[in-house]
């Protein structure tokens, strides 16, 4: 009996950090536009925020004792699956947004749980109940109710849906990471090889990131070290497949903040899906899940 209150007691913990991650994710986009508006263009944006979070993360590995180092080889590996993998994925969903409406790309982006889940299923990472799976309908539901699909021509589709594949198959490969490696130094190291990649980029570009930028600057680093540092634990303790569903929570929390601090509208839409978004939290929490997650540890 204690086992099973232990097993469900990390999942739940799972789930709230991948829920906690996903707000904090949802954040940027606010933090982004609010920079636009000083005069930021979006790689030298990208690659501050990036450094900085390195920075964060850094500190706090340091504050809490964890190691900064995880050998040479493994840095080698986490510094490429966060400038390939995570790098890659900003850059195509960047480049989705200047063929496409925004809410097109959202909705294809945010197939992301989809595509993770079907990767795991057949990397064998992943056996999910009907639960999962009735969760995942359920959140993708939500997600799709937000956005507003127009006409548009099919790069944009392509390269969202691009995006999409990318950060599942991110996810995966961090799932895989965290066998041999901690949270914090996953995320220190995945973080700075996204600085290392775009700032390269930022720098071919030859583009500034003006002084009145730099606080949101900031800003973004923060949250997207605190999201680092959430996802990976969650992905350690439930799998990159679940952590993925909870992290439905993202474009919830965007459309929100852009209604509080942007004045946008709060529809109807937008309600129900933030609703059944949120309903499929519960049903993920009670799901009884059938996997092996590929983690260092099984104790805590």
């Amino acid at each position: 009996m204690r086992v099973g209150n232990l097993h469900a007691t990390r999942e739940i913990r799972g789930i709230a950090l991948s829920v906690g991650s996903g707000v904090c994710f949802g954040t940027l986009a606010i933090v982004a536009k609010l920079a636009y508006d000083r005069g930021a263009e979006p790689l030298p944006l990208l690659a501050m925020r990036f450094v900085l979070a390195t920075l964060f993360i850094a500190i706090f590995c340091r504050v809490t004792g964890r190691r900064l180092w995880p050998g040479g080889r493994a840095a080698t590996k986490l510094l490429l699956l966060g400038g390939f993998g995570y790098g890659f994925e900003a850059s195509l969903f960047f480049l989705a947004l200047e063929h496409a409406p925004a809410g097109v790309v959202g909705l294809i982006f945010y197939s992301f749980p989809i595509w993770t889940n079907i990767i795991g299923i057949l990397t064998g990472l992943e056996h999910p109940s009907a639960r999962v799976w009735i969760a995942l309908a359920v959140g993708t539901v939500g997600v799709a109710s937000i956005f507003a699909v127009s006409g548009t021509g099919l790069l944009g589709p392509i390269l969202a849906l691009s995006a999409a594949v990318a950060v599942a198959v991110y996810m995966i490969l961090s799932q895989i990471a965290l066998r041999k490696q901690d949270a914090p130094t996953t995320a220190l190291w995945t973080s700075a090889g996204a600085a290392v990649s775009v700032g390269i980029a930022a720098l071919v570009t030859r583009s500034g990131l003006p002084a009145l930028a730099l606080p949101h600057a900031g800003a973004l680093a923060l949250a997207s070290a605190v999201a680092f540092l959430l996802m990976y634990e969650s992905i350690r303790r439930i799998g990159s497949s679940r952590s993925s569903i909870a992290n439905m929570v993202e474009p919830i929390t965007t459309v929100l903040l852009a209604a509080l601090i942007l004045g946008e509208d709060l529809t109807v839409r937008i309600g129900i899906g933030a609703v059944l978004v949120i309903s499929a939290l519960p049903i993920l929490v009670s799901a009884e899940t059938r996997r092996e997650v590929v983690t260092p540890a099984d104790s805590s």
